[in-house]
């Protein structure tokens, strides 16, 4: 009985290098994936390990204007609150750090018609 060689496949070859031509594009879509997941920890870790620290509780009054308060929003380092009053609005702006008055702004008034 004789052995006859088996047949070789023409496409091997080609298809040899399109699965390691598919190998190393997921290869590197791997190695872009782990490089950005690490800069967006390293970035979180960063930004957690320098916060500056918290500066004294500050406690003290503001004095009450005449009429209902509407709002007060603390931000950046102002304490802006909203009068409703029977003439008008009034917003006054304070400074967190001397719960000072910097700024006092009167809404309403008198209409003045337009031509």
């Amino acid at each position: 009985m004789t052995s006859t060689p088996p047949d070789t496949d023409p496409n091997e070859a080609a298809s040899e290098a399109v699965v390691a031509r598919i190998r190393r594009i997921s290869v590197i879509s791997f190695l872009v994936m782990i490089l950005g997941v690490g800069s967006v920890l390293a970035v979180i870790v960063y930004r957690l390990m320098t916060v500056p620290p918290a500066g004294p509780l500050l406690s003290g009054a503001v004095p009450a204007e005449a009429g209902r308060i509407v709002s007060a929003v603390a931000a950046d380092r102002s304490l802006t609150v909203t009068y409703q009053r029977d003439d008008g609005a009034l917003v006054v702006i304070y400074d967190l750090r001397s719960l000072k008055e910097t700024h006092r702004i009167t809404l309403g008034g008198p209409q003045v018609p337009r031509p």
